[in-house]
């Protein structure tokens, strides 16, 4: 078998990939079991915070006006206080004030998963359901011209790759993109380092009906508790429906996540409740609660020779910020720009060209790692004490940067800008 470009992952980021580069005039496979779906639950467990540049990026894949629209639910402003249970001082961001549709939409997994694998069938793309094993000998790149070398010293990289796929196959493709997440088969064979660390928190995820309308609002409490978010769902329909329904992801300390793990959902829904100062009022939990754990993970380069790695193969991030997807579509975006504007002919492996994605994914992917591991390091209840001389000298700091983010337009802009691109 032959092909331009491999995909080697079959979750969002890598059906996404295959779509995208399929449209830039590139032969793609994709490569890959799909993703089991989660049915335990009516709404599933995972969903996603989709900024306006992912949602450009699914429209121009053909995938967002697939999605389920009635299981969408629009994100038009945002509340962030800095204490939980507070109802007071909160930072306020409006879609309206940022001048853009909405800050976000919340999309099931299975909703969106469901979207591009029709898109998928739809494109005739070819799929092999098998796993990535590995490159064969005889083509292997080695890290001669990795992206480790900046003037590309070294010997000259093969010409094609040829995969070894678990059922026996070969697969000779020109260019090999590793979309098959953080424990990435693609990056290890290839030898880009991968660093890990562990938060002190895990995410603890489940969905409630409320007593209150969410208003469209998606809610978050900063605390020695963690990171509580309460994110908006479509509301139920009919004769005894809710007023709101929200998915919770809640970034808790061990010792708390386990304690919550093991509370009845009344009093999960009680304790949540207060937590968010009874935000929307009395709530109800209509799914199983299930914990995710929280890491932080770089790789040493986005590329190597005739291999350029996409999503949580790349990197993963906290998600107190909801954009660990967006990141990974990101990538998707601006590879295939990368790919789509190259010099008609050139190979799409070539290291120049790949380079070129590196540098484009730099600054974005360093930006969002440094924002959200700073934000979780402010505010983690683990972290060592300072010196009880300084401590209110640090909390005033804290409390005076919040009052002057929360009073400046110029700034919540900023903020928001970043955030939806």
């Amino acid at each position: 078998m032959q092909a331009d470009v491999a995909v080697v992952g079959r979750g969002g980021v890598g059906l996404a990939t295959a779509l995208a580069l399929s449209r830039a005039g590139l032969s793609t496979t994709l490569v890959g079991a799909p993703l089991a779906a989660d049915a335990a639950d009516p709404w599933d467990l995972r969903v996603f915070a989709l900024s306006p540049a992912t949602r450009a990026l699914l429209e121009s894949i053909g995938v967002w006006h697939a999605l389920d629209a009635a299981r969408v639910a629009p994100v038009y402003d945002m509340r962030v206080f800095p204490a939980f249970g507070s109802d007071r001082d909160p930072l306020h961001f409006s879609a309206y004030e940022a001048r853009v549709d909405a800050l976000a939409w919340i999309v099931e997994q299975r909703n969106l998963l469901r979207a591009l694998e029709q898109a998928v069938r739809f494109a005739g793309l070819p799929v092999v359901d098998e796993r990535f094993d590995g490159i064969h000998a005889d083509s292997a790149p080695g890290q001669s011209a990795a992206a480790t070398t900046p003037s590309g010293a070294g010997a000259l990289p093969p010409p094609s790759l040829t995969l070894r796929l678990e059922g026996g196959r070969r697969l000779d493709v020109r260019l090999l993109v590793g979309a098959d997440g953080a424990g990435s088969r693609v990056r290890d064979a290839v030898g880009l380092g991968w660093t890990v660390s562990d938060y002190p928190q895990r995410a603890l995820v489940a969905h409630f009906d409320t007593e209150r309308p969410h208003r469209d609002i998606a809610w978050q409490w900063f605390g020695t508790d963690g990171i509580l978010a309460l994110l908006p769902l479509p509301a139920g329909e009919g004769p005894g429906a809710a007023a709101g329904r929200v998915s919770m992801v809640w970034s808790a300390p061990h010792e708390l996540a386990d304690a919550l793990q093991a509370m009845s959902p009344d009093a999960l829904a009680a304790r949540v409740r207060e937590a968010a100062g009874s935000a929307l009022g009395a709530m109800t939990a209509i799914s199983r609660v299930e914990a995710f754990p929280l890491r932080l993970g770089r790789v040493s380069s986005m590329i190597a020779s005739r291999v350029a790695l996409v999503g949580d193969a790349a990197h993963l991030v906290h998600p107190l910020a909801g954009q660990g997807m967006n990141l990974g579509f990101g990538d998707v975006a601006a590879l295939a720009q990368v790919l789509r504007e190259r010099d008609p002919g050139r190979d799409p492996g070539d290291r120049l060209v790949l380079r070129r994605y590196a540098r484009a994914r730099a600054e974005p992917v360093a930006a969002m790692r440094t924002a959200t591991d700073g934000l979780q390091r402010l505010f983690d209840p683990t972290r060592r004490p300072v010196p009880q001389a300084l401590a209110p000298l640090v909390e005033s700091m804290v409390a005076l940067g919040w009052r002057a983010v929360a009073g400046s337009g110029w700034l919540k802009r900023q903020l928001v800008a970043q955030a939806v691109r």
